[in-house]
């Protein structure tokens, strides 16, 4: 199966662009900074200096794309040791201690953007924004037909794919993967090496009222989007990282959770080498229980875990 493009799903990163390019030869590098949160000239100026490049000037693009608000900078940084000739001391070995210190340069110079850059970054924005706003503004349900509870897709990776089957045969998969092929392509004229997505991830919901988020990574030629689950969260607060090595915290609360759930929850557990000290496993305990890791414990409950 080719890839066309790979997503990635960041909240700040860069990238050599084309449509940003420098006008002053040899052409600087271009990177490309998100920033939410910068409205005013000194915030975004202030963003282009943190991305400097140690001895080497470099454009930074720093962009508000919920606001379509860009700015462009060419930034240098370096630094040198610089001594007082006259402020000197003997060291009494026969030389001297010298008066240093570290001298740092740190400009940011506003470019100006051409109607070119900006009607390609307007594209990019926009498009963008619409496919934040179709991700925010709805849940994928998974009935339980397909798949009963979050906590199945714990280590189980068959149950994550009935899951990803299911939202591609809805019509959201549909809207959302025409919008990131126009996406892609209107990244392409301003980036030469990733087009960068950066959405909320897909909620989806189900049946006992846990809810799982993924990240969308990347689209196919059979017309497919492929995500990545990132964690399941209950009601009562507890979450499962579905990428870490133990997905569970050291403390679960399982009150209210139903009697199937709390089966599926002991065999995750179980799954990872963990396990629960509340007596008869089929019954659901009240209030929070920890989680035993047996990989080195000597706990008696994980001789025999339930």
């Amino acid at each position: 199966m080719k890839l066309l493009s790979t997503l990635f799903i960041l909240t700040a990163t860069q990238f050599s662009t084309a449509a940003f390019a420098g006008d002053f030869p040899p052409a600087p590098k271009n990177y490309h900074i998100e920033c939410e949160n910068c409205v005013t000239e000194s915030q975004f100026s202030q963003v282009a200096k943190d991305h400097a490049v140690h001895n080497e000037a470099v454009n930074i693009n720093v962009m508000n794309i919920v606001n379509y608000q860009i700015e462009k900078y060419r930034v240098y940084k370096s630094s040198k040791t610089v001594c007082d000739p006259n402020g000197r001391e003997p060291d009494g070995e026969g030389g001297f201690i010298y008066d240093c210190w570290l001298e740092k340069t740190l400009t940011a110079t506003k470019l100006s953007i051409s109607n070119t850059e900006l009607n390609a970054f307007i594209d990019y924005a926009t498009l963008q924004n619409d496919i934040r706003s179709i991700i925010s503004q709805r849940a994928i349900v998974v009935p339980d037909t397909v798949v009963g509870s979050g906590y199945e897709l714990v280590g189980a990776s068959y149950q994550q794919t009935n899951v990803t089957n299911h939202f591609r045969n809805m019509p959201i998969h549909t809207t959302l993967f025409e919008r990131v092929i126009m996406y892609a392509s209107a990244g392409t004229k301003m980036v030469t090496t990733g087009v960068i997505l950066n959405s909320p991830p897909l909620l989806f919901t189900f049946s006992d009222g846990t809810k799982a988020y993924a990240d969308i990574e990347f689209y196919d030629m059979d017309d497919n989007l492929h995500i990545k689950f990132i964690k399941v969260v209950d009601a009562k607060g507890n979450v499962a990282w579905l990428n870490n090595k133990n997905p569970f915290s050291k403390f679960f609360n399982p009150t209210g959770t139903s009697t199937a759930t709390w089966a599926v929850l002991l065999e995750a557990f179980k799954a990872y080498g963990l396990a629960v000290d509340v007596g008869m496993g089929a019954t659901v305990p009240s209030g929070k229980v920890t989680i035993i890791d047996c990989s080195g414990s000597t706990e008696v409950i994980c001789r025999n875990p339930l």
